[in-house]
């Protein structure tokens, strides 16, 4: 698993750019996807250490990605759920979604998070063998 890699999955391009400008500022790198097709083909190509998903991602059913990530082999990265109504995160897969945010974003507090998320699967992946080293 590449843990430093993030994948944001959300509708709204100016929350993918700000998102991933602010990560990219931290070398945290990431792939923005506006769809659930797009999000299942990213899943496919290349591994993530910290998935974000907004159940509002137009295309198909967030289930599906939330179903994919359950698929994969190994070490699962970590799955963020960004939700205007929480409650409409509840029917996904709570043995995959690790933490559901509210929109809007507190931006800082949700980069940090992010941040603090990937080191932390950067930290097991290293001592699980995979060979990643943590980032900063």
């Amino acid at each position: 698993m590449h843990a430093s890699r993030v994948l944001i999955a959300d509708s709204d391009p100016h929350l993918r750019q700000l998102l991933y400008s602010a990560l990219l500022a931290g070398d945290v790198f990431s792939d923005c996807v506006s769809t659930v097709p797009d999000a299942l083909d990213k899943l496919r190509e290349e591994p993530y250490g910290v998935i974000l998903v907004d159940v509002g991602l137009p295309g198909g059913d967030p289930e599906q990605i939330v179903a994919a990530i359950a698929a994969l082999g190994g070490q699962r990265p970590v799955v963020i759920v960004l939700a205007s109504n929480p409650a409409s995160a509840r029917s996904l897969d709570i043995d995959v979604v690790q933490i559901v945010l509210r929109k809007p974003l507190a931006l800082r507090q949700t980069v940090e998070l992010i941040r603090s998320c990937v080191q932390n699967a950067a930290v097991k992946a290293a001592e699980d063998g995979d060979g990643d080293q943590p980032t900063a």
